[in-house]
């Protein structure tokens, strides 16, 4: 048997949540800081630690009291992780990785440094750099914060002039703007770098988005094998090009033969949860045995799936929901049901991924 193991998360979110379940199943305890005492996570946490991210007092009694400490969202910020260190956190993952997904700029920097092809890309800090990136780069373009937003928050489609009217630039915030890809198809690919150096990564899923948020995930994804392949090397290439550990979730857009990069976190990725019904290990559990140093085993899909969000706005229907044999529901345990807010997921697994479409559509 295993020896159990006190494992730390900085972040009390679903992710977490979603970690600790898996922890609780490979027999080990896991301890969440947050500073939201109502914080999904501690739903199931052995224990909580309600405290701002820089609480140093906080901070060093989770050192204290955990094996291995990870985080479950790319914000946390990253100087607290020297902090830990000093007082003998084991942070496996270490800084890099949030200082890398912090700044969409770093981010395509260092990816294409490693060879891997983005957009075009500049940075902006006014809207004299706004007009002369787009005079450069010419119509379409997408304006994004260089940090923070996320689900489609903090980002502006750019089309033609008149849309630099809806535009607003604030002092003191750095801006990426990027030539707009038409892609053909947006996929995903979660990969997991062990402490040990293995690697291992899931199969491809296809995203679609619904007003900027991801709405479903359909694995395997409706590309070519050859493609796939690719990618998954591509993210092989990236977590050790990039000298990361622990889990990245990567977006590409794929158009025609071409594979562009558009962003990546270093966390479980809300496009993977379908590996929690689909496959023989989930995200979560890779996730633990890579900072705990365990051998990482062959990644297997066992069904087709299609992963599903559940919105705020969906809790009339969550509550008439029936789970069904190829269907398993997941719900967050999250406080407040608001519009645009995830709630959940709902899985569908089974052998025909167009009728699993259907029934994902039919929700």
């Amino acid at each position: 048997m295993k020896e159990s193991r006190t494992i730390g998360i900085l972040g009390g979110g679903q992710l977490a949540k979603m970690l600790c379940d898996s922890g609780k199943k490979m027999g080990h305890k896991t301890l969440i800081l947050d500073p939201n005492p109502d914080s999904c996570g501690q739903l199931s946490s052995f224990n909580h630690i309600v405290a701002q991210y820089d609480d140093k007092k906080e901070l060093k009694k989770l050192a204290e009291a955990t094996d291995v400490i990870t985080y479950e969202f790319e914000n946390v910020p990253n100087e607290i992780i020297d902090y830990l260190k000093e007082n003998n956190g084991n942070v496996p993952q270490g800084k890099r990785p949030l200082y890398l997904s912090q700044h969409r700029i770093r981010e395509k920097e260092a990816v294409n440094k490693i060879g891997v092809k983005t957009a075009k890309f500049q940075k902006i800090e006014n809207f004299e750099d706004l007009e002369k990136g787009i005079k450069e780069m010419g119509f379409p373009c997408i304006l994004k914060t260089c940090s923070g937003g996320y689900d489609g928050k903090g980002q502006w489609k750019i089309t033609e002039e008149e849309d630099l009217k809806q535009v607003d630039i604030k002092f003191g915030i750095e801006y990426i703007l990027e030539k707009m890809v038409y892609f053909d198809k947006e996929v995903s690919c979660l990969v997991v770098r062990g402490i040990n150096g293995d690697i291992v990564s899931f199969p491809v899923g296809e995203n679609i988005h619904k007003n900027g948020i991801l709405n479903k995930t359909i694995v395997p994804a409706r590309v070519t094998k050859e493609i796939s392949k690719k990618i998954e090397e591509l993210s092989k290439n990236i977590i050790e090009g990039l000298d990361i550990y622990g889990p990245l979730g990567i977006e590409y857009f794929i158009k025609g033969d071409e594979i562009f990069f558009n962003e990546m976190a270093p966390r479980p990725h809300n496009s993977a949860h379908y590996t929690m019904d689909a496959c023989n290990y989930s995200q979560f559990d890779i996730h633990l045995m890579g900072i705990l140093g365990e051998k990482l085993p062959e990644i297997k899909l066992l069904k087709s799936v299609v992963m599903l969000n559940i919105m705020g706005e969906d809790r009339g229907k969550v509550e008439k929901l029936k789970q069904e044999d190829n269907s398993k529901v997941h719900i967050y345990g999250k406080t407040e049901w608001k519009k645009d807010r995830k709630m959940g997921h709902i899985n569908y697994c089974g052998e025909n991924i167009e009728e699993l479409i259907v029934k994902a559509n039919s929700f």
